[in-house]
């Protein structure tokens, strides 16, 4: 052969080593931070890829990779949504078989691949896509929500099986029908929490989810609806005195509820006016002194039950009064006769006059007068008087509580001699 005809076939062979080693050596673009992973087709591939599934994290097994004389270790890529692969783990361990990948979300599917990674740095062509799914925690078995306290809820629960929970979530259902969390309890074992502060009478809706070491969570539970113990009912036939002296006698209806313990009593001098309470009472009757006769309250009563919880208060009220003095005499006569003052006046046809009395005054009205008690007819004589000095008298009608009416008109006398 030539000289030339070898210059030219060495350069031929020369070009053929050169594309094939470049044949050896392709690209693909896997972005990742912004860097890029070059495939090496001589590199040995893993072929089959195992998992375990849990609820935010995946174990992988593959088998052993024999030739290890080229290779570093191995790439953990998770493949997106759009196809993209993303490296999330480089192993250096040539040997190594096993791998994991946590944070993911439950309930949730994933894609992966596995390469080897050459000790040039290159990767080789990645294993078959392996499709998973993440598990999940299993919603606590039971859950009891309570009917009977007053202002407030006692949820329990049975304990979740599972020993990797670290504690428990408990969700309300708000006016618009999602569940908030209100509270947490940190024991896989300790399984009541108690909802307080709660309105009376009122339904609430709970759920309960566990929660593991990991933060991982479980199911919700189904929804359990407690209540809130209501109030007693209103008091039924309440009625308050319009006869008694300087007193108001209320009674009304036992309450039918049994565990009511005492009734509260409010008062008010008109209905557009403020209920203040004014006492308590385990009896269904109350007795309300008053000061003044004749003067007219308004009512109101409520059951308290042994809880503390109080009824509401009614709208309406019940008026009660105080009895009004007896009518008042009139007098139609007051003379001096025979150094005599004589006081007479019109009889008062009212069963509830019982007696008469007759005030005497001596100078101002602002003096005690002195009082003329016990009198049955309608006359006065008064024979104790002072020549030249000037007496005044009223006259009062009684009753058989001693309640007086207001005076009459003042008669003044006087006796010269």
């Amino acid at each position: 052969m030539k000289r030339s005809e070898r210059l030219i076939s060495l350069a031929l062979l020369m070009l053929f080593s050169l594309l094939a080693g470049c044949a050896s050596v392709q690209n693909n673009m896997l972005s990742l931070f912004g860097r890029d992973d070059k495939i090496d087709i001589t590199l040995p591939v893993v072929k089959d890829v195992k998992t375990i599934n849990d609820v935010k994290s995946v174990g992988f097994e593959w088998e052993k990779i024999d030739d290890t004389a080229s290779i570093n270790g191995f790439v953990l890529y998770r493949v997106e949504k759009d196809g993209s692969a993303k490296r999330v783990a480089t192993i250096k361990n040539p040997l190594a078989t096993h791998y994991y990948d946590n944070g993911l979300l439950p309930q949730t599917s994933y894609s992966y691949q596995v390469s080897t990674l050459g000790k040039n740095g290159l990767v080789s062509p990645r294993s078959p896509i392996v499709h998973i799914k993440t598990s999940f925690i299993d919603p606590i078995e039971s859950v009891f929500a309570s009917d009977e306290y007053a202002k407030e809820v006692k949820i329990i629960w049975s304990p979740h099986p599972n020993p990797s929970i670290s504690r428990y979530i408990i969700q309300r259902q708000d006016s618009k029908g999602v569940f908030l969390n209100i509270g947490v309890v940190k024991n896989r074992l300790y399984v009541e929490y108690f909802d307080k502060n709660l309105e009376d009478g009122k339904d609430y809706k709970y759920r309960v989810i566990a929660e593991s070491f990991e933060g991982a969570k479980s199911l919700p539970s189904a929804i359990a609806v407690g209540r809130t113990k209501a109030q007693p009912p209103a008091i039924t036939g309440l009625k308050a005195s319009n006869d008694l002296a300087k007193k108001i006698q209320l009674q009304w209806d036992k309450s039918p509820q049994n565990d009511v313990v005492k009734y509260r009593i409010y008062r008010s001098d008109s209905l557009k006016s403020h209920f203040n309470l004014i006492g308590e009472t385990k009896n269904p009757a109350y007795t309300d002194k008053i000061e003044s006769d004749g003067v007219a309250r308004f009512y109101k009563v409520v059951p308290v039950d042994s809880a503390g919880i109080e009824g509401d208060l009614p709208l309406g009220a019940v008026k009660g009064a105080s009895l009004p003095p007896p009518p008042t005499p009139v007098i139609i006569k007051g003379v001096i006769e025979n150094a005599q003052a004589i006081i007479e006046w019109q009889p008062i046809n009212d069963d509830r006059v019982k007696s008469y009395a007759v005030y005497r005054y001596e100078g101002s009205f602002s003096s005690r007068p002195l009082r003329f008690g016990d009198i049955t007819k309608t006359q006065f004589v008064d024979k104790e008087m002072t020549n030249g000095k000037k007496y005044r008298y009223r006259v009062v009608s009684v009753d058989a509580n001693g309640l007086e009416s207001a005076p009459s008109k003042e008669v003044e006398l006087l006796i010269n001699r």
